[in-house]
């Protein structure tokens, strides 16, 4: 009994500590290392993107498909990775989750619509934000950073 008593003003005790701030209160936000690549003008079909991050070479494509329940076209990566993701007009490509220290100092990206009318690529040392969603003093640091791609292609209107 004495060691039950005991046992309660100890978390008594300790609850009263930690609500006068004593300690640094974080969030469980979480966050990811991250490069989002907008693409001008925006891809109206599927196209592949091929990366080379500090060069290591990854690829995959952007798929336009209809879901029947949303009654909508949507977006899809294949292969999936992670939490990437696509669209017409950008993607999101994540380099993990929850400060994992490992963002490319260098990308090289290219782009190409399956039907041709959209093609164009970049190369660039990316410029990283850092984000800290839980404040300055918590756990995690993450980066991001934002590139835009330009499509290459000439397009030409015929004269009657």
């Amino acid at each position: 009994m004495q060691y039950l008593v005991g046992f309660l003003i100890l978390c008594v005790i300790g609850s009263a500590v930690l609500s006068l701030g004593c300690g640094q209160d974080c969030t469980q936000a979480g966050c990811s290392d991250e490069v989002r690549v907008s693409l001008v003008p925006e891809i109206e079909v599927n196209y592949d993107v091929t990366l080379m991050l500090d060069g290591e070479a990854e690829a995959f494509a952007c798929v336009r498909y209809y879901d029947d329940l949303r009654e909508a076209w949507l977006w899809r990566m294949q292969p999936p990775y992670g939490i990437s993701s696509c669209e017409g007009r950008e993607f999101l490509w994540s380099f993990g989750f929850n400060d994992t220290g490992t963002v490319p100092e260098s990308v090289e990206i290219s782009v190409t619509a399956e039907n041709g009318s959209w093609n164009g690529s970049l190369t660039a040392s990316p410029t990283y934000q850092v984000v800290q969603p839980n404040g300055p003093d918590c756990p995690p640091t993450c980066r991001f950073a934002r590139l835009t791609i330009a499509n290459d292609v000439k397009t030409f209107e015929v004269q009657p």
